[in-house]
C-alpha cells in the first residue's frame, strides 16, 4: 500500500528520466520476469488451497482471463481518446458551440473509458517490477492527475490574464509542456485529462461557461496590439488553441506509452500468474481492489472533503462529471468479480464467497450502497465549494463507512484464506 500513498514524493524524485526508460521498454525484445510478485509468496499454502484445488485453479484461470480484459479495455480507451483528438481538430478548425459541445462529450466518453481501467493499473502494479511499476505511476500522473490549479493554465474569475495561456514567455510545444508539468508543485500541471477539461469548460462556478469564441483563430492584429509589439502567435486565443491541441496530442502519446508498457510486460505477467498459487493470486486481487478504493476514493477525495478541502477533493469539477469517473472505477471492480469466469462458469465472486461467509453475506450490500452514496454525493456537490455542513458531513461519513466496510471484508477474506 505504501507505494500508492507516496505517489507525489516518488514522482518529484523521478523527473523525466522515466520517459527515456519507456522508450527503451517499447523497443526491447527481452522482457524481464515480474520482480515484486515475491512480496506475496511468503504466504504459506493454506488449508483452502490444499483442500480446494478446483478453486485455486479457478483463481488462476480468472487471472488469465482478466489479462485479456485489460488488453480489451486499453484498446477501447485508446479508441475513445483518439476520437476525442479528432473532435479537438474539428473545434480548432471551426470554433462554434456545436463543435465545442461535441468535444466536451468526446472528453467525457474518453475519460470514462480511461477510468474503467483504474483497477487494471492497481492489479498490474503488483505484478510489475519496481521500475515498471514506477513508470506506470509516472504515466498516470501525466494522463490523469488531479486536482489541478486552474489559474496556472488560463484565466479564472477576477484574473483575466492569468495562466500559461496568457504568459507569452512560455512556449507551448510538447517539450515545454512536459518540462512545466509539476516542476514546482505536483498540482501545477500542464498535461492530462483535467488540464484539457479546464480548457474546454473553463472556470464555471455558476457563472457563464467558457464560450466557443475563446477558441476563435485571430488572424489580424489590432492597432493597439501592433503598437505594443505583439505577434499573432502571442495572442491568448491563438495560444489557447495551440495549448489545447498540443495537450491533446500529448495525451494520446502518453496513453500509447501506457499501452506499450503493458504490451511489453504482458507475457511476463502471464508467466508470473502461471507460476503463482491460487492463494497468492486471490491476495493480489483483494489487495488491488482495496488499494484502488483507498487511494482513489478515501485518501484523495473523501478524507480531504471531510476536513473541509472540498474544492480539491473533486476529480472533475469543471465538467461536473466526477460521478461518471467514480461509477466507471466501481464498474471495473464489479466486472472483475462478476463477469470474468472460468470455462465451467465460476466467477471470482464465487471463489471469494467460498472462502469467506462474510464476503458472501455483506460485501455487495455495502458495495451497492456505496455506489449510490458516492454518485449522489458527487452529483449534488460537484460545483459546491463552501465548507462542510452537518448534512454534507453526514453524507461523506456514510460513504467513508461503506467503503471501509468493503475494504474490511477484503481483509477478512485474506485472513480466512491464510488461517
Amino acid at each position: 500500500m505504501q507505494k500508492y500513498l507516496n505517489l507525489g514524493l516518488i514522482l518529484r524524485r523521478m523527473g523525466i528520466a522515466v520517459l527515456a526508460f519507456l522508450l527503451l521498454v517499447g523497443c526491447s525484445d527481452e522482457t524481464a520476469e515480474p520482480q515484486n510478485i515475491e512480496s506475496v509468496k511468503d504466504i504459506t499454502p493454506s488449508a483452502f488451497e490444499l483442500l480446494n484445488p478446483e478453486l485455486s485453479a479457478s483463481a488462476k484461470e480468472i487471472a488469465l482471463e482478466y489479462i485479456e480484459q485489460i488488453e480489451t479495455d486499453l484498446i477501447q480507451a485508446g479508441i475513445e481518446i483518439e476520437m476525442f483528438q479528432s473532435s479537438i481538430g474539428m473545434l480548432t478548425e471551426q470554433a462554434n458551440n456545436e463543435n465545442l459541445n461535441l468535444s466536451k462529450q468526446a472528453w467525457l466518453d474518453a475519460h470514462s473509458a480511461y477510468e474503467l481501467t483504474t483497477l487494471h493499473r492497481y492489479f498490474a502494479a503488483q505484478l510489475l517490477g519496481e521500475q515498471n511499476s514506477l513508470a506506470l505511476m509516472q504515466i498516470q500522473y501525466q494522463i490523469n492527475h488531479w486536482p489541478i490549479i486552474p489559474g496556472y493554465i488560463d484565466y479564472v474569475n477576477g484574473y483575466p490574464d492569468s495562466g500559461i495561456v496568457n504568459d507569452i514567455n512560455v512556449n507551448l510545444d510538447v517539450d515545454s509542456l512536459r518540462e512545466q508539468h509539476g516542476t514546482f508543485d505536483i498540482s501545477e500541471v500542464t498535461l492530462g485529462f483535467h488540464v484539457i477539461e479546464f480548457l474546454l469548460w473553463g472556470y464555471d462556478s455558476g457563472s457563464v461557461p467558457r464560450p466557443a469564441a475563446d477558441f476563435d483563430a485571430v488572424l489580424e492584429l489590432t492597432s493597439q496590439e501592433i503598437e505594443s509589439g505583439y505577434s499573432l502567435d502571442q495572442l491568448s486565443n491563438n495560444r489557447r488553441r495551440l495549448f489545447l491541441s498540443v495537450a491533446t496530442d500529448t495525451l494520446v502519446e502518453d496513453f500509447r506509452a501506457l499501452q506499450s508498457l503493458w504490451l511489453a510486460e504482458e507475457s511476463s505477467i502471464r508467466r508470473g500468474i502461471e507460476s503463482t498459487s491460487g492463494t497468492e493470486l486471490i491476495v493480489i486481487f483483494a489487495d488491488s481492489m482495496s488499494a484502488m478504493l483507498t487511494e482513489e476514493l478515501l485518501l484523495r477525495s473523501l478524507y480531504p472533503m471531510l476536513n473541509g478541502n472540498f474544492s480539491e477533493s473533486i476529480q472533475s469539477p469543471y465538467s461536473r462529471s466526477t460521478q461518471n469517473a467514480v461509477s466507471s472505477q466501481l464498474s471495473g471492480l464489479e466486472r472483475l468479480l462478476l463477469e470474468r469466469q472460468t470455462e465451467n462458469g465460476t466467477t471470482l465472486d464465487r471463489v471469494f464467497s467460498a472462502i469467506s461467509e462474510e464476503f458472501s453475506e455483506f460485501f455487495y450490500q455495502n458495495f451497492d450502497a456505496s455506489k449510490a452514496c458516492l454518485v449522489l454525493l458527487y452529483d449534488n456537490r460537484a460545483s459546491d465549494s463552501v465548507g462542510p455542513t452537518n448534512e454534507r458531513e453526514s453524507e461523506i461519513v456514510e460513504c467513508i463507512n461503506l467503503l471501509t466496510n468493503i475494504i474490511d471484508y477484503n481483509n477478512k477474506l485474506k485472513l480466512d484464506l491464510t488461517d
